[in-house]
């Protein structure tokens, strides 16, 4: 047996890993002679090219909390026919999803032969970007308080952009009269309740800010204007104090909606405006900014390639989009496309009228 140590680099941000010089081996018991240095090596690089994309997900499932980790972890792994061993000898990326999801991923993997028996070390450098446009919220972890199940999709924390915030929420109770302090927009994805009056799965509603509503049971997508630090929603519950009983929320259901061209447009105040957009497969929309306003979109099913400030990203049916103001972008539908979207402030769905 012996301890091979190999110094590889992982980058999440924006290269992928390159091989560094290897370590002198250090023999600490008998080594198969038919297996080469070169063989093992060659082991190590695939290894390396396949857990790049992997390790990007780690990275990925830690920034649907905060945007901005970054550092270095070193993980040594100790390589078995059946099983392996993976320990973080050091991080300075101080994130404990990032290191808990690196080392599950390094104890779990499929080795090649050559070099079972041996013990390796992988440094991965993490490098943060200046903000995050695209999150598949099926690696956000939702959270129970009561009836509520709140899942953060969107904030400050993993996006850097404060004009708005977006939640998954599931409620298994009305919440009972609760005083929304900020402007609200409900999409419903199940029929439920609006103070007291049924809605269907495919309405929307809006409460201003400073209203009373009582939302019953349902599973919703909510947008939030302003947004900020979700501290409260990703505890599991709604950020909202109880108040005395009224009516302060206005649906919209969807039979009522207008349709201009892509656009199913539901809501139109000087804060916000939200529609359902629908693109058919091969659609390009074209690069363009929107100076003031922030877009957010829901994906509800397809997928394509959005372009966002020069970089390619895949969007898949369980994306969340956030594009901050003055940012170019771009987007073509691989798939039919459908998807919740939002401005705030709102101005750029009237180009669809025209």
């Amino acid at each position: 047996m012996k301890r091979l140590l190999v110094a590889l680099a992982a980058c999440s941000h924006p290269a992928p890993p390159q091989p560094a010089a290897a370590v002198p081996p250090q023999p600490v018991a008998q080594v198969d002679a038919a297996v080469t240095d070169d063989e093992k090596l060659a082991a190590i690089q695939k290894a390396m090219n396949e857990l790049d994309e992997a390790a990007q997900q780690c990275w990925a499932a830690a920034a649907t909390v905060r945007f901005d980790i970054e550092g270095e972890l070193t993980a040594q792994i100790d390589i078995g026919p059946t099983s392996s061993k993976a320990t973080i000898v050091r991080d300075t990326a101080r994130d404990k999803t990032l290191a808990t999801c690196l080392t599950d991923l390094l104890a779990g993997w499929t080795y090649a032969p050559p070099l079972y028996g041996q013990t390796i070390q992988i440094p991965f450098k993490f490098t943060a970007p200046d903000g995050q446009s695209v999150i598949d919220r099926r690696l956000v972890q939702a959270r129970t308080q009561g009836p509520s199940t709140v899942a953060v999709y969107l904030d400050e924390n993993n996006t850097g952009n404060d004009a708005a915030s977006m939640f998954g929420v599931k409620l298994t109770a009305a919440t009972g009269p609760r005083l929304a302090d900020r402007a609200e927009l409900w999409y419903f994805l199940a029929p439920g309740s609006v103070d007291g009056k049924p809605v269907a799965a495919g309405d929307m509603a809006l409460v201003p800010a400073k209203a009373v509503r009582d939302i019953g049971p349902t599973e919703a997508v909510v947008v939030v204007v302003p947004g900020g630090r979700e501290g409260a929603a990703r505890a599991g519950a709604l950020p909202t104090p109880p108040a005395a009983k009224g009516s302060g929320a206005k649906v919209f259901p969807a039979s009522a909606a207008k349709t201009y061209g892509p656009a199913t447009i539901f809501v139109e105040t000087p804060q916000l405006a939200a529609s359902i957009l629908t693109l058919p497969k091969g659609t390009t929309v074209a690069e363009h900014v929107h100076a003031k306003e922030t877009e957010v979109l829901y994906v509800l099913a397809g997928a394509g390639t959005m372009t966002i400030a020069g970089t390619q990203v895949p969007v898949t049916p369980t994306s969340v989009i956030q594009i901050p103001p003055n940012t170019k972008h771009a987007f073509t539908a691989s798939e039919d496309v459908r998807s919740v979207q939002v401005y705030t402030p709102s101005g750029p769905e009237q180009r669809f009228k025209k």
